[in-house]
């Protein structure tokens, strides 16, 4: 558990978890309280909060950027190939798809993916 943010419960604190858990005896609830000093109240198992971390293949904001060079200047009609370079096809579709929305809005651009030429075709349709 984490290190209590108090040194103790005031009385009316005290009060009101007493109450808390005297009704939920009452009820033959199962439950866990971990009160402010972090002692624990009742018979669950409480399980240590985990912190997810995302591990990114590149850095936060690298592929977008790649992509806008490739389709900020793009008016109705154009197509524009985006290599993948180093990253995955389906990526490049996505964010490609995903800039395109941020920049024109939903439904102006239609993509596909030539795998022979490692690009991602990108046509702007709005």
């Amino acid at each position: 558990m984490s290190q209590p943010s108090i040194l103790q419960m005031s009385n009316i604190q005290e009060v009101v978890l007493k109450r808390a858990v005297a009704m939920l005896e009452g009820l033959k609830c199962s439950y866990a309280i971990i009160d402010p000093l972090g002692n624990k109240h009742g018979l669950l198992a409480v399980k240590e909060p985990t912190v997810r971390s995302s591990v990114r293949k590149h850095p936060h904001g690298e592929r977008a950027h790649y992509i806008r060079t490739y389709i900020s200047t793009m008016m109705v009609g154009n197509v524009v190939e985006i290599p993948f370079g180093k990253y995955d096809a389906l990526d490049v579709q996505s964010s490609s798809a995903s800039a395109a929305h941020k920049m024109w809005g939903k439904g102006s651009v239609t993509t596909t993916i030539n795998r022979p030429k490692s690009v991602v075709e990108i046509m702007r349709i709005a």
